[in-house]
């Protein structure tokens, strides 16, 4: 017999509500005081952060201007505050370099790894250097592993150090690109590709397991032409004969003493070694000196401040970046891209400054959205009936990138440009396989025919492939309209050399593509006498995007703190997670490509019609 117990008093719990709020309370308290530390942080360390920063640096005797190009430089003039970003940016590589040339307190340069650069950006660059070279000013590199890219760079110093155990790839130039048609069979994807015409291949890494014939023959030629380029480069600044370059290519060349014994390389050091040997030609056998190194964009910053009297304040040229993939919205802020909105209200803007007296669009794009493209199109179009527009391109400025190119008065083209790729592709995909196979139905009430067109969840109709291929064939006529106006041709005249086909900046001039072969440099010279900038004086330069202050990049990290973005900027092609995810697993060349992949899949969701490039070509 269980004995009753007496009535237990109810015991009240007041306090976890109260502990909930405390809680609450006090994580958002810590959270206020991270943000407000962070931002304390950033303003006590802008400087370091940013390699754009204002400040102006001291330059001491035996200088050396070091440039360490790893990864690239940046084709856009400002990077974001607290970006953490250290690429220097074209203009200012450009610039260090040829006041170098001049400055008594800098000795020379020295060259590391620079498999970052394009193939354009590296060929304007050695330009550079070998200009640099009659000042009588030495060069040396150092390098302790890379491939062609970096050797290339490198070819031009008076000497070339390697580490004891360096990797270099000296093998020729090639590369392997994903095709993904298996992998989307396995899930029960199936891709809707249409094409125009039969060099447009951007979509068939989803639609093939290997490459068309014209996809394979245009990639291949624009090797050839990289591979005899380098070829003649390193054979003179090598001072070996072309043949022998050609038979270690084909052989292939890895190891430092293999470089040594070939006379593709002066000496064997450690870092260590190489940074004595810089201190015993920059200060003797004074051992206590430490070396004094420049970087190039805060030498760059000196030396803009030690030229300002030769600066004409009364001539103005803009700088339009336009870098990435493109799309429709607003830019996220975040990555490389070309977002349609802000890049027009960019073009507006410099086109309506009254101080600006031309522009010069700054292209690194292989294409993306036609209806972006379009938008572009006509904003630079207004700017035209204002001031002279010129298109420069970088190493890429194709398909989309060729599209807003074609609106300028003028096409400046690298030799190594890709451009072209005059063509339009649709990559749409459907899941209803994949839906089937894992047991899910659709039943459609629909009030007309087509109100379920290009549905990803049901079977691809027929006609609605029809309506598709309609909407390319007009889209393709008006690319081909639009370059035959601004190339004042006919539109037969264009579709000979367009067929969706890339071809270099060489061969596009040839063509009738491009007005000028010439790099970026030559772009604003060009600009300057066509203002009127008397030949002993410089223009001011005014870039956009424009460069934001910290204040601005804290407004921006609140509102992301706070969940407040704004809707156009959700529609980054790719986020910064992913970025950041990319560049610390995968090579430039590689990065490139699944950067590529990402966007033809990101855009295919939201836009049907595209201009892309086709694969990523390899840059070594």
């Amino acid at each position: 017999m269980s004995v009753p117990l007496p009535p237990q008093r109810q015991r009240s719990r007041w306090w976890i509500p109260l502990v909930i709020i405390v809680a609450v309370l006090g994580g958002m308290v810590l959270g206020i005081a991270l943000l407000i530390g962070l931002i304390i942080f950033g303003i006590a360390s802008a400087g370091s952060f940013s390699v754009d920063g204002n400040e102006t640096p001291s330059v001491r005797e035996h200088s050396i201007l070091v440039l360490n190009l790893s990864s690239g430089v940046r084709e856009y003039q400002y990077a974001p505050p607290l970006s953490g970003v250290s690429r220097p940016s074209m203009l200012d590589a450009i610039t260090a370099i040829r006041y170098a040339a001049s400055d008594n307190k800098v000795d020379g340069i020295v060259l590391r790894n620079a498999r970052g650069l394009g193939m354009a950006q590296a060929s304007e660059l050695r330009r550079e250097l070998l200009q640099f070279k009659k000042s009588g000013k030495w060069i040396y590199a150092f390098l302790d592993g890379g491939n062609e890219a970096d050797y290339y760079i490198a070819s031009v110093a008076d000497s070339i150090f390697l580490a004891p155990l360096a990797m270099v790839e000296f093998n020729g130039f090639g590369g392997a690109i994903p095709f993904f048609k298996n992998i989307s069979d396995k899930l029960g994807i199936t891709w809707t590709v249409i094409q125009r015409e039969e060099y447009k291949s951007a979509g068939e890494q989803f639609s093939r397991t290997r490459f068309s014939e014209p996809a394979r023959q245009e990639i291949l030629d624009v090797l050839n032409q990289r591979y005899r380029l380098f070829v003649e480069a390193v054979a003179n600044a090598r001072q070996i004969p072309q043949s022998t370059v050609e038979r270690l290519l084909f052989a292939g060349v890895y190891r430092s003493e293999d470089f040594l014994r070939n006379k593709l390389a002066d000496a064997l050091m450690t870092d260590i070694q190489f940074e004595d040997f810089l201190c015993r030609k920059t200060f003797g056998n004074d051992t206590t000196k430490k070396l004094r190194t420049l970087r190039p964009s805060a030498y760059a910053r000196y030396a803009r401040a030690q030229t300002s009297s030769s600066l004409d304040e009364s001539h103005t040229i803009a700088i339009v970046s336009a870098v990435g993939t493109i799309r429709t919205g607003k830019s996220s802020g975040e990555g490389e891209e070309i977002a349609s909105v802000s890049l027009c209200k960019d073009i507006r803007k410099a086109a309506n400054d009254s101080t600006v007296k031309a522009i010069i669009i700054r292209i690194e794009s292989p294409g993306g959205s036609a209806q972006a493209s379009e938008e572009i199109w006509h904003e630079i179009q207004r700017a035209r009936t204002k001031k002279p527009v010129y298109a420069s391109m970088s190493n890429v400025a194709a398909s989309g990138g060729y599209y807003i190119a074609s609106a300028c008065d003028t096409i400046i083209a690298a030799s190594e440009t890709i451009t072209g790729s005059i063509g339009v592709i649709a990559a749409i995909p459907n899941f209803s396989r994949t839906m089937n196979s894992i047991g899910v139905t659709f039943d459609t009430v629909t009030t007309s025919p087509n109100a379920t067109f290009m549905n990803p969840l049901l079977p691809a109709r027929t006609s609605d492939r029809q309506i598709v291929e309609s909407m390319i064939d007009s889209i393709y006529v008006r690319f081909l309209e639009r370059v035959a106006a601004g190339r004042k041709r006919t539109v037969s005249d264009i579709r000979t050399v367009a067929h969706g086909r890339v071809w270099t900046g060489d061969v596009a001039a040839q063509h009738g593509l491009v007005d000028v072969v010439c790099g970026l440099a030559d772009a604003i010279e060009i600009a300057k006498r066509r203002i009127g900038v008397v030949p002993n004086k410089r223009p001011r330069l005014k870039f956009f995007p424009e460069q934001k202050d910290l204040s601005e990049a804290i407004v921006q990290m609140i509102r992301r703190f706070t969940g407040e973005e704004d809707d156009n900027e959700s529609n980054a092609i790719i986020g910064a997670q992913t970025q950041t995810v990319i560049s610390r697993i995968l090579n430039p060349s590689q990065q490139r490509q699944v950067r590529q992949m990402l966007d033809l899949v990101r855009l295919s969701r939201r836009e049907a019609v595209l201009m892309l490039l086709p694969v990523e070509v390899p840059h070594h």
